[in-house]
């Protein structure tokens, strides 16, 4: 079996787990598991997608596409780790070089082979859901849904907190709308699996990077935040190891069910008749298992 293709939409110039998910895909390519195919940003900051490509550009050795949303203006403010990036090492595109990221994404599942595909969201889900109301066009005539019915493997989403429903996670709580909007019409074959705030909230990782080479473009955007022990909780890292095609050695899938979204973001599982499911840790896998588990896909990255 061909190993999968990912595209990974994610709000990469905020929260820094974001980024160390990403290392996690960079770990697994490098360990031939899978292919990183496209990225998205689902934030507009203008240094996102220059921190992106500075990264894949050094530790992958290739161009990747990146997407952004071109609807929106770039935020210029400095006051974030992926300007550390571009401080060190420079620029070799900007926002205005990159794609449109619903297109993008269109493209990007129009030419990869049927069942390909894993999509994974871990920031607002805003472009997932303007994904699925696309229309069919010059790429292809198929509609975002029909494009995602037809290449996608499952779909992974750092969003909710289904262990404490009065809780508004972030991720749902930026654009409530597109949250509830994909999961109410996500296609139905195509199996849905959450990564709630509550599961990885103890799974502390991120200072691996201070063992990581200088030439290696995500120790800077680590280094800025000016703490040598600096680490977050695992939210999108976990999201990320869920393409690794052992994932059940460290998860299991509660469901099937229905991720319900009301009107301020909070969210609800409820069993039963849709293909949509949230992760819980395996008995016996520890947040402290996983931390290594994460840091040692992470330390291949940057491994010769």
């Amino acid at each position: 079996m061909s190993k999968p293709l990912v595209i990974y939409d994610n709000d990469l110039a905020g929260d820094f787990d974001g980024t160390v998910g990403l290392a996690v895909l960079f770990g697994l390519e490098k360990e031939g598991l899978i292919e990183l195919y496209g990225v998205g940003l689902s934030d507009v900051s203008y240094w996102g997608p220059i921190a992106v490509d500075n990264a894949i550009r050094a530790i992958l050795k290739r161009e990747i596409p990146i997407g952004v949303m071109f609807d929106k203006e770039p935020d210029l403010s400095p006051k974030t780790h992926a300007k550390a990036s571009f401080d060190k090492f420079g620029a070799k595109i900007s926002w205005y070089l990159c794609q449109d990221v619903v297109r993008l994404f269109r493209y990007l599942l129009a030419t990869a082979p049927d069942k390909s595909v894993i999509l994974i969201s871990a920031g607002p889900m805003t472009n997932i859901a303007n994904l699925l109301k696309s229309e069919g066009d010059e790429i292809i005539e198929l509609s975002g849904r029909e494009l995602i019915e037809k290449k996608v493997i499952k779909y992974i989403a750092m969003a909710g907190d289904v262990h404490v429903t009065e809780f508004k996670e972030y991720n749902v709580r930026c654009d409530v709308d597109a949250a509830r909007y994909v999961f109410d019409n996500f296609p139905r074959d195509v199996p849905l699996i959450v990564v709630d705030f509550r599961v990885p909230l103890n799974t502390l990782t991120g200072d691996i990077f201070g063992k990581a080479p200088d030439y290696y473009p995500i120790k800077a955007q680590w280094e800025w935040f000016g703490d040598p022990e600096f680490k977050r909780p695992s939210w999108d890292p976990y999201a990320t190891l869920l393409t690794h095609p052992r994932w059940d050695k460290w998860f299991k899938l509660v469901g099937p069910g229905k991720i319900h979204i009301d009107n301020d973001g909070r969210t609800k599982f409820v069993k039963g008749g849709v293909n949509q499911y949230y992760v819980e840790h395996k008995e016996g896998i520890t947040n402290v298992h996983m931390r290594n588990v994460i840091h040692s896909i992470v330390e291949r990255s940057f491994s010769d």
